[in-house]
């Protein structure tokens, strides 16, 4: 713990070298052990909340009214402030729960890094209160400011601007969640490291992020199931410019929940 604080402190002050052919490879090569597993996961994850969504909408329009007409009347009243108001606090609560999942994923490109067996239980490992609470801090306040802008922005109809500034949001808080995760940091504390780790070489990790984006795009517009399988090279990229920059110990051995039992 003191080691990589003691880095992170040099590294504020002193910055780093981030080569972009370096990073894209080692990214690529970790997408290539989790593309198909990640995207699996992110299927039935997707499928299992679709369904609670639909109960959700059912259960607050009631399925006798649930027709085409009702589903107009609501896309409608979701640029009233009121109901973005409701998004805006859905969004927060969705995504503070469910951090520990999206962290799972960065468990996997750890454990395909190191090349260690990787379970579909390991999902919820980070729903341990030792890191659920920091997860839960940090996803809510990036979230508060980052759907706050947004869903501002939706208000005044220029929604393309809000999704310019969400992708800035990301490329500086890159670092968080991982250093959450595998430095063992507080919330506070991993966005401010963050903050000040992407300034230092904030081009090169706007290349590798947008790259990482484009590449899920190209799933999108090809294929819309193939999306599944290449938004895991944004885990992989997010992995693999912390890898880099802060460094894991090559002897090192990733604990799985079921190897601590």
């Amino acid at each position: 713990m003191e080691k990589i604080n003691q880095k992170i402190a040099y590294l504020k002050t002193n910055g780093y070298e981030l080569q972009f052919e370096n990073v894209f490879n080692k990214a690529f090569e970790n997408y290539k052990k989790i593309a198909l597993y990640a995207g699996l996961a992110i299927l039935v994850f997707g499928f299992i909340f679709m369904v609670l969504a639909a109960i959700g909408l059912i259960s607050f329009v009631g399925v006798e009214h649930l027709n085409e007409n009702t589903i107009k009347q609501l896309e409608s009243k979701m640029l009233q402030p009121e109901y973005i108001g409701y998004q805006f606090i859905g969004v927060l609560i969705v995504s503070c729960l469910f951090s520990p999942i999206s962290a799972g994923f960065l468990k996997m490109a750890e454990a395909g890094n190191k090349d260690v067996e990787y379970k579909i239980s390991e999902f919820f490992y980070y729903y341990k209160w030792l890191y659920f609470k920091e997860l839960m801090l940090a996803t809510f306040i990036i979230t508060a400011v980052n759907t706050g802008i947004s869903s501002l922005l939706t208000y005044y109809k220029i929604p393309f601007l809000g999704g310019v500034l969400s992708f800035i949001i990301g490329l500086f808080t890159v670092f968080t969640i991982p250093l959450i995760l595998f430095g063992k940091q507080k919330a506070i504390a991993a966005i401010s490291s963050s903050l000040h780790l992407s300034s230092k070489q904030v081009f090169v990790i706007f290349l590798l992020i947008f790259v990482a984006f484009i590449g899920s795009l190209v799933g999108l517009l090809g294929f819309c199931i193939g999306m599944l399988f290449t938004i895991p090279f944004n885990i992989s990229m997010q992995y693999a410019i912390y890898e880099t920059v802060i460094g894991s110990k090559e002897d090192e051995v990733v604990v799985l929940e079921s190897e601590e039992n």
